[in-house]
């Protein structure tokens, strides 16, 4: 079986790295392919946009990111307390729309946030936060 995470000393640094299956994760000569991690790539978690928006009870907001992606990004959307409560912040994950009726659609170019005005979140008005990262390696 092939060593596939490492965390500690590796080619002259500490490093966190993972491999992809069947690849010794241990090998200084692997490319970023044949890895799902390395702590060292630069472009790990890079902040592509971020911004917020208000709405009211209902909502389909779309977010263009101004290009359009091999992959759609990594969108993480937090959504404040009732009347835009900014003491009080949900994180918005696929358990959501069964508990608040909120939902984050991502594509290459572009998200969504949908917002119904049942349910546990009522017809309160939100505030919502978005950030968007890529991982160029991923």
């Amino acid at each position: 079986m092939t060593d596939r995470v490492l965390i500690g000393a590796h080619d002259g640094t500490h490093v966190f790295r993972a491999s992809r299956p069947g690849f010794d994760v241990k090998n200084t000569a692997l490319s970023p392919e044949r890895l799902a991690f390395d702590s060292r790539w630069p472009e790990i978690g890079n902040i592509l946009m971020r911004g917020s928006f208000q709405s009211g009870a209902t909502i389909a907001q779309t977010i263009y990111f101004g290009t359009t992606f091999a992959q759609p990004p990594l969108v993480i959307l937090h959504m404040s307390g009732p009347n835009h409560d900014l003491t009080q912040w949900f994180l918005i994950d696929v358990a959501c729309y069964y508990d608040f009726n909120v939902m984050l659609y991502v594509w290459k170019d572009r998200f969504q946030v949908v917002k119904d005005d049942d349910s546990y979140v009522g017809p309160s008005p939100r505030t919502f936060r978005y950030t968007v990262m890529k991982n160029f390696y991923g």
